[in-house]
């Protein structure tokens, strides 16, 4: 003989477990976008202010003498790909990222740093940018110790040395170690 009402509890557990289960399925899935979302606005507004030292440091050691030097460290780069275009005296990062922060196609500059959004070839995913420019005014140079290769990910140290002058223009040595 089953006992009905000890079937009845057991179904009643089983629907509410049921129904808890959607619930935080529904709450995760939402949650899980804006939390990316949110990351990726925080990696960004971080990664813009280290461009900020970076550029200070630059301009301090390209302004003094030869054999001037800065050290930035820690020099974290968590998320994103931070490139140093050596041909091209540039200092770039780029993420991949869900989050539209600006309008694809548009660019436009923050002091030093230049800002742009492209599409990327997945749908709905974006790569944002950040750009430190020092064609014509100081020449980017690999110091002559550097172990590493673009791109750049993970903490290093940061040093930049006033290398002397080439075509007029102040030489910065970057290493990273």
């Amino acid at each position: 003989m089953i006992n009905k009402k000890g079937a009845e509890v057991w179904v009643s557990a089983v629907l509410y477990m049921a129904l808890g289960l959607i619930a935080i399925t529904l709450i995760l899935s939402s949650a899980v976008p804006l939390i990316d979302k949110i990351r990726d606005k925080n990696t960004f507004i971080q990664t813009k202010n280290l461009f900020f030292q970076i550029d200070e440091n630059i301009k301090k050691v390209a302004s003094e003498g030869p054999g001037s030097r800065r050290v930035l460290t820690p020099l974290e780069v968590g998320k994103g790909n931070l490139t140093i275009s050596w041909e091209e005296d540039k200092i770039l990062w780029s993420l991949e990222t869900k989050n539209k922060m600006i309008e694809p196609g548009i660019e436009f500059r923050e002091g030093p740093i230049t800002i742009y959004l492209d599409k990327s070839i997945i749908e709905d995913e974006y790569v944002i940018n950040l750009e430190l420019n020092y064609t014509g005014f100081i020449d980017i140079e690999k110091h002559e110790t550097l172990q590493y290769g673009n791109p750049f990910i993970g903490t290093y140290t940061m040093t930049i040395e006033h290398g002397g002058f080439k075509n007029n223009l102040p030489i910065a040595k970057i290493n990273m170690i």
